[in-house]
């Protein structure tokens, strides 16, 4: 049985696009868990792994020489209980 010239084409666009969505999705996943499945311990949510962007040399960056501290030093498990989420703005309509 052959195809009509229009068929195949939609019929190969359609399967690129599925294998490009399946490609990034499972980018997006691997990202998500830092490449090796790990997780944060109670909540589930997923950590980034040190080399992702500059997250590491930015921290360093910002506590080296001026005696400052990281964000990771800063939100202790006390602060962390005690945080509340910032106002959101509201929208007129």
């Amino acid at each position: 049985m052959a195809l009509r010239q229009d068929r195949k084409l939609a019929l190969t666009s359609a399967i690129a696009a599925a294998l490009l969505t399946a490609t990034l999705a499972w980018q997006a996943s691997a990202a998500d868990t830092g490449g090796n499945g790990s997780s944060h311990p109670r909540t589930g949510a997923t950590s980034a792994s040190p080399d992702t962007g500059r997250g590491g040399d930015a921290e360093r960056d910002a506590g080296a020489g001026r005696g400052g501290s990281s964000a990771a030093g800063y939100w202790t498990p006390e602060r962390m209980r005690e945080a509340r989420p910032a106002p959101m703005p509201v929208l007129d309509r």
